[in-house]
């Protein structure tokens, strides 16, 4: 006899508080922070509801507009977002595609009163997220988190980590704003690549104008010049680790961009008025 496939039932999609909804991935959770990522279907809503946490929102796709009290607030694809407690929330996402969205929330209990204050002076304004911001997320969700204290206890380190990088991306934010922003982006690069044989060539690249342009700004608002500054920073993250580690002087030198162990040996010596060796033997005693 043939044999009849049966057709498996649809199953309807379950609905989240009335809202159209399709979870990405499993949230991650201790009783005083939320990671969690989340897909919502064409048409989707949150809210109304009032805020009870401090929480950071950030849009990979879709579109979504939020009104806070009575002010209507556009969320831009790729920004990190602060809301706050006490404000009366709600989120429309896009009606014709798919929107897919972070957040992270923190009950204001877990955060001491100075941290809670820098984060209800933040202006409402969104960041495009640093490298160590996406890392922070990423390893949230790679955690296998259980009841007991030390997990927990991860949870929620990484969730005051991520509201710190926030804090962080603003003070930037506001660097950029006030200060030059050649010089900004041009001590950035330096910061990032500064092992690099290359990284004053980059940073000059980074800072978008030409040398002398960039020696001048460099002069006004560091008061140095942009090499000077480099072999500052080399010379800083060497002594860091001598201090630390048991590498050698020579693997030091290497990993911050000395030509040479001597040439390393020379610059501490100038800094510290002492050879690095001795700097070692000082601190470790």
């Amino acid at each position: 006899m043939p044999v009849t496939l049966k057709t498996p039932m649809k199953t309807e999609k379950p609905d989240y508080n009335g809202t159209k909804i399709e979870w990405e991935q499993r949230s991650v959770r201790s009783s005083r922070v939320t990671f969690g990522q989340v897909r919502y279907q064409p048409g989707g809503y949150c809210g109304p509801r009032v805020q009870r946490d401090f929480q950071l929102v950030l849009l990979y796709s879709g579109s979504c507009s939020v009104r806070i009290d009575e002010t209507r607030r556009p969320l831009r694809v790729g920004d990190v977002y602060l809301f706050k407690p006490r404000h009366r929330e709600h989120f429309l996402f896009d009606s014709q595609t798919l929107t897919h969205h972070f957040w992270c929330s923190v009950t204001p209990a877990c955060l001491s009163p100075g941290f809670r204050h820098a984060l209800e002076a933040m202006p409402d304004k969104g960041h495009p997220p640093s490298e160590c911001f996406n890392r922070l997320v990423s390893a949230a969700f790679l955690l296998r988190t259980g009841q007991s204290p030390a997990s927990l206890q991860v949870v929620d380190t990484l969730a005051l980590a991520l509201f710190s990088e926030f804090l962080n991306l603003a003070d930037h934010a506001k660097l950029l704003f006030r200060g030059d922003a050649c010089v900004t982006q041009a001590l950035c690069h330096m910061e990032d690549h500064l092992a690099k044989p290359d990284c004053l060539a980059g940073a000059q690249h980074a800072a978008g104008c030409s040398e002398n342009a960039l020696i001048y700004k460099f002069r006004m608002a560091v008061g140095t010049t942009p090499a000077r500054h480099l072999w500052r920073l080399r010379t800083e993250k060497g002594l860091g680790l001598l201090t630390e580690t048991g590498l050698s002087v020579a693997e030091i030198a290497d990993q911050c961009g000395f030509k040479n162990p001597f040439h390393f040996s020379r610059c501490v010596r100038r800094m510290q008025g002492q050879p690095p060796r001795e700097v070692r033997r000082r601190a470790w005693a």
